[in-house]
């Protein structure tokens, strides 16, 4: 494939009418408009001519920034490109890049398979030429039907770290108000009033339960309901007792506690539910497994070290001496 390094003035490129993105970050993208009135670009845009302008292909971001910035010229790979060559550089791209929610990249996935049926015949097509199982592509294709098209754009994409900007709502979420809740008016107002309210993931669970089995409730009610609801700390049933008994006095856990666990909180503490008693949080800290000791093994209502670290490793399927976990001290409420 032919190309060519251009400096190619700002106002003969065009955005592209084929990009996936949904909406833009206006903070990410001032964050990178005032690097670029800093430092200039550094990465090249890629641009494919159309008649004397041109169209971008890759980095519109970058290319709406230096507009921002001020720049009347930016560097610029030219390449001839068709539309599903565009279409699918871009879903590699923010694949690989994770930029994308799900949603997005089933859009793209439909675009392939109904406008470039000789290359992409099937989901198996798609799959093979970016890397991913069928199955994700599959998935990505459902996600973009249950959830309305008028709040696509509220659903943020999936990162490592969890994280969900203001104003947006997690892609597992929307999922769930897609399969759960049947009329779509309803979807689209309880999708947007969780992105209002950020809520843990675990009560935004149980808001969309709680409205699918009471579908004539007020959305705000229940979301109020939930969020000023106590806390619920599951255990098993063995710990039940051990509980009950005062012989545990913490639990460890992988993920990052719900912000209502801090010290003097009260929580309910469940078998699956309901709750068999109420605790009241001590304090919470941060160690590795590697430094809890045989008085951490007994607080957690084991006899000995090596018994809790082998419950451990039956509940995690491994057990990492460097993994950092969350200690949650309590004390029983009579």
């Amino acid at each position: 494939m032919l190309e060519t390094m251009l400096e190619v003035d700002l106002k003969k490129i065009r955005p592209s009418k084929l990009n996936p993105r949904l909406e833009i970050s206006l903070e990410r993208l001032n964050e990178l408009a005032e690097s670029i009135r800093e430092v200039g670009l550094l990465e090249p845009i890629i641009v494919r001519p159309i008649g004397s302008e041109f169209e971008v292909v890759v980095g519109e971001r970058r290319y709406r920034a230096s507009q921002q910035a001020g720049l009347e010229k930016v560097n610029a790979i030219v390449r001839e490109y068709s539309d599903d060559e565009v279409v699918q550089l871009n879903l590699i791209e923010n694949v690989q890049r994770e930029e994308l929610s799900g949603i997005e990249k089933g859009n793209v996935c439909r675009y392939l398979l109904e406008n470039c049926p000789e290359k992409y015949a099937n989901q198996n097509a798609i799959a093979s030429k970016i890397g991913v199982g069928p199955e994700t592509i599959s998935a990505w294709l459902r996600s973009a039907e249950v959830v309305p098209q008028e709040v696509q754009k509220l659903v943020a994409p999936s990162t490592i770290s969890g994280s969900v900007p203001e104003g947006k709502i997690d892609y597992a979420t929307a999922l769930k108000v897609g399969r759960s809740i049947k009329e779509p008016e309803r979807q689209v107002e309880i999708i947007k009033k969780l992105a209002e309210k950020r809520l843990p993931v675990k009560e935004r669970a149980q808001v969309i339960e709680r409205l699918t089995r009471e579908p004539e409730r007020s959305i705000e009610e229940v979301i109020e309901e939930v969020a000023e609801a106590p806390y619920e700390l599951q255990f098993s049933a063995y710990e039940k007792e051990q509980i009950i008994d005062g012989k545990k006095t913490q639990t460890s856990r992988v993920t990052i506690p719900d912000p209502k666990i801090k010290a003097g909180a009260i929580v309910h503490a469940i078998v699956r539910e309901p709750r068999f008693v109420d605790l009241r949080i001590t304090s919470v800290e941060r160690k590795k497994l590697k430094y809890f000791s045989e008085e951490d093994a007994k607080q957690e209502g084991y006899k000995t070290a090596k018994e809790f670290r082998q419950r451990w490793q039956q509940t995690y399927e491994e057990w990492d001496e460097n993994q950092l976990v969350y200690v949650i001290h309590f004390e029983t409420l009579e």
